[in-house]
């Protein structure tokens, strides 16, 4: 959504029908009749060993197997952090020569069915890398997002000297308190926990019509695991200080409805693919525009507006 607006009532018999669905898919039965598959892996590439105490997790696909000019951008942004980047790639094709443009900034490149979703590539990444229980901190993250508009350093900064052992960008209450699972952290404790190796030991992988179940039960799902363990979780624009009431019955994504605030205000460092294109749906594409255009980080052709 592009604004704050109530969801009306075909969509709110939708979000009550999903949960009664999310509470029976937790039988045994529902499980093995469909979250049994497997994705299978058809390259794991290694380059390089351990070199930094932050182990990156990104999860990508393009319908032509191409590397866009934004995932290289964001890849050599947390590559120059100090990153140790493993990418798991579910496109239909892999293309080498694509692979090789990235080939500097990856510790391990990965390509893999295309089971299970965001969290399903994150899964495979983590236990394809040796020793990972080895990392101070461990970080989730996808190419939904266009950017960074800015060095994710002072980001990083803040929370790397924090008591925080969950953290991400921005966290919605849209289903349940969580925090958005396009970019997600975890440190102090929580990587050598076996809290934390149960989690993805314990991870299924979802087909492709039960991407709402999966946000659930590991999106929504995951953040109350951590809290319900004990773990404190945080994120860096926090909902209730953009608005203090918590209406279900209003949309709640605040990288949608707020996503001109939490840029301008609140240093939020990406926009959402989706927003784009619903911004492009509906000819609103110009404040987008305004901010790109004075902005000298991020190159602004990374973003076609016009499609």
């Amino acid at each position: 959504m592009i604004k704050i607006e109530r969801k009306n009532n075909k969509i709110l018999i939708k979000e009550f029908l999903l949960k009664i669905l999310y509470q029976l898919h937790k039988f045994n039965l529902f499980k093995r009749l469909f979250l049994s598959s497997k994705p299978k892996v058809f390259v794991s590439q290694k380059f390089h060993t351990k070199q930094n105490v932050r182990l990156v997790l990104f999860s990508t696909f393009n319908l032509k197997g191409q590397v866009t000019e934004n995932l290289r951008f964001y890849l050599k942004n947390l590559f120059e952090l100090g990153s140790d980047i493993v990418l798991v790639d579910t496109s239909p094709v892999s293309i080498e020569k694509e692979i090789e443009s990235i080939k500097p900034y990856l510790k391990h490149y990965i390509w893999r069915e295309n089971i299970g979703y965001d969290f399903g590539s994150w899964k495979t990444g983590l236990f394809e890398t040796e020793n990972w229980e080895e990392y101070e901190q461990i970080v989730f993250t996808n190419d939904s997002i266009y950017g960074p508009l800015q060095s994710l350093k002072p980001i990083f900064d803040k929370f790397n000297q924090s008591d925080y052992d969950v953290w991400g960008l921005t966290d919605s209450y849209e289903f349940g308190y969580h925090v958005m699972s396009y970019f997600l952290v975890f440190q102090n404790r929580t990587p050598k926990s076996k809290l934390f190796k149960d989690f993805w030991n314990g991870l299924c992988y979802y087909p492709t019509r039960f991407k709402k179940l999966l946000i659930l039960e590991y999106e929504v799902g995951g953040t109350k695991y951590w809290l319900d363990h004990g773990f404190k979780v945080g994120s860096y624009v926090e909902y209730k200080k953009l608005n203090q009431i918590i209406d279900h019955k209003h949309y709640m994504n605040p990288t949608h409805v707020y996503w001109d605030t939490i840029i301008k205000d609140h240093g939020f460092p990406f926009l959402k693919r989706d927003l784009i294109k619903a911004l492009i749906s509906e000819n609103l594409t110009d404040e987008v525009k305004k901010i790109l255009t004075t902005n000298r980080y991020y190159p602004i052709d990374n973003i076609d507006l016009m499609t």
